[in-house]
């Protein structure tokens, strides 16, 4: 079983989104609650809203009645886990990636949400009915109306005071079918503002969406910077307006982003069946070098787009530059400055990123196997190449029904 989120823009009337507004309110105060008596008693209980509020603030259990006390239920689970997800980070017997301590919510912040746990919302021409104190929310739904099983639904916030509703579905987790086997191998490239390299000699440049605003988008940052009063809680009209400005820039820049990377994911989708990446973290790439650069480019939204359109294979990044694709020969001499260089050993001429390329391809080969009778390129298996390649179909985890293949 996987799972899938479906989003769709709502339209809510004013009493709605006041409605919307108290229920983060009292969301954040429970947070915020829990949040400083855990700080000074690490062995406290997490309690739930109602035990929480009639302790620490009995005036907030007679606000409760003006809004959906399910979304207080979800918020307890949510801090509860992110507690456990920090406490279990700092094991020191469990292995994993260091998890950052809860932060405290701020009313400032203008993107927030909140769940339901809405199993079988109503849907139909008025829009989408969650809860019988919110009504019928307006909205942009298309035909395809979240496939699956329903497991929460989530209000969002956007920082330009858009509202989205998320619906999170369960479903069973299938081969996507394509006209061909075939598989392509990507090498994720940030030299001269190339985005990726294909297996096939393609080499596709980004677009860079937020370099190209930055001149634009610095001027109202300036603006707005100029406008703030330090020490001020309220901040005056102009500033708020700034705010709002700057907050569109970069909503558009993101929404530029995604409509690219969308039209090649899915271009990439219907042309080959399984698709090829490192297995990178872009994280702490950006913290080494080209940070604006690495989220510019968008690399990691790229392979989240693909492994739901097709089956993405991710396969180690070690040495792919270095490595001859023709004899095998690793080349440790190599820099980053050398684009293009020559096997000692064949005296195979390559390009640094094409080559990056074919290996991943290659790699993926090797772990994908056969599959009815057809290798991973579509063409017919032979005997003496199934003895080289590791079948595929090992045990329940690797099935070849899996979406994700990590090797």
């Amino acid at each position: 079983m996987e799972c899938r989120a479906y989003e769709y823009r709502i339209y809510p009337t004013s009493q709605q989104i006041e409605q919307f507004n108290k229920t983060l309110g009292l969301c954040r105060l429970y947070w915020n609650i829990i949040l400083s008596e855990k700080q000074n008693n690490h062995s406290m209980l997490i309690e739930g809203y109602k035990p929480t509020f009639t302790k620490f603030k009995p005036e907030a259990l007679n606000w409760i009645k003006e809004i959906d006390s399910d979304c207080l239920g979800q918020m307890w689970s949510d801090v509860r886990a992110a507690f456990n997800a920090f406490f279990n980070s700092c094991n020191k017997t469990r292995k994993g990636k260091f998890v950052k301590p809860p932060k405290f919510k701020s009313k400032k912040n203008p993107k927030d949400g909140f769940r339901y746990a809405v199993t079988k919302p109503k849907f139909s021409n008025k829009g989408i009915f969650l809860t019988r104190k919110l009504g019928w929310l307006k909205g942009s739904f298309h035909c395809r109306f979240a496939e699956g099983k329903i497991k929460q639904t989530t209000i969002k916030r956007t920082a330009t005071g858009n509202w989205f509703v998320k619906i999170t579905v369960e479903k069973k987790k299938n081969l996507k079918k394509c006209t061909n086997m075939k598989i392509i191998g990507i090498d994720w490239n940030i030299h001269n503002d190339e985005f990726c390299v294909l297996s096939n000699g393609t080499k596709i440049k980004s677009p860079m969406y937020l370099r190209r605003t930055e001149k634009h988008l610095g001027r109202h940052q300036k603006k707005m910077s100029k406008l703030y009063k330090i020490g001020k809680e309220e901040q005056s009209q102009n500033y708020l307006k700034e705010k709002q400005r700057v907050a569109i820039i970069h909503e558009k820049v993101t929404n530029k982003r995604k409509d690219f990377l969308h039209k090649l994911s899915r271009d990439l989708a219907n042309k080959f069946q399984f698709v090829a990446v490192e297995n990178i973290n872009l994280q702490t790439m950006a913290q080494m070098h080209h940070g604006k650069a690495v989220g510019d480019q968008g690399f990691g939204m790229l392979r989240n787009f693909l492994a739901y359109k097709t089956n993405l294979i991710k396969v180690p990044a070690a040495y792919t530059s270095q490595t001859c694709h023709k004899c095998g020969i690793r080349n440790s001499k190599l820099t980053l400055e050398d684009r293009e260089w020559t096997c000692p050993n064949c005296g195979s001429h390559h390009d640094r990123d094409i080559n990056a390329a074919i290996n991943i391809k290659m790699s993926a080969i090797s772990r994908l196997g056969t599959y009815r009778n057809q290798n991973a390129c579509g063409e017919p298996s032979s005997s003496t190449k199934q003895e080289n390649l590791k079948p595929f179909v090992q045990n329940k985890k690797s099935s070849i029904k899996g979406r994700i293949f990590t090797a």
